[in-house]
């Protein structure tokens, strides 16, 4: 089984971040990483390109038409247990109407834009756990 889940790294005009936070409780469930800041994104439905995946979960999440520019990282883990391979892909997004988030509360609770150097000195257990290694993709795709 494969479980792909794509997300979006937003900027805006000022090259910041858009980060939000994970709410600690979804669908009445604990939530995988909850209370940790993380990127607009989610699992690829059936039938649906990773790309498509990307414009829905923007616009679901945080109310924000995006336009991709490119993938920017892809990560894969297997769960020899569960018998799954999982891949992440993160692409590059920037936002039409950056000045228009509106949260999808059940999922986040919070948001921020944030340039690069400040993702990369909060403290790692506040992040999802992919999102340095994201950040200095882009870091490295700016230079």
């Amino acid at each position: 089984m494969h479980n792909l889940i794509a997300h979006a790294l937003i900027t805006n005009t000022k090259g910041e971040i858009l980060i939000t936070k994970r709410t600690a409780v979804e669908r009445g469930k604990k939530n995988f990483e909850g209370g940790k800041w993380d990127i607009p994104g989610g699992k690829v439905e059936a039938l649906e390109l990773p790309s498509e995946a990307v414009i829905r979960e923007a616009r679901e999440e945080v109310n924000l038409e995006v336009v991709i520019k490119e993938i920017l990282f892809e990560k894969s883990n297997v769960d020899v247990t569960k018998k799954q391979v999982s891949t992440t892909l993160i692409y590059l997004c920037e936002c039409e109407n950056c000045d228009e988030i509106k949260l999808d509360e059940k999922e986040h609770d919070e948001y921020q834009w944030l340039s690069i150097d400040d993702i990369l000195v909060m403290d790692d257990n506040q992040l999802v756990s992919y999102m340095k290694e994201a950040i200095m993709c882009l870091r490295k795709f700016n230079k």
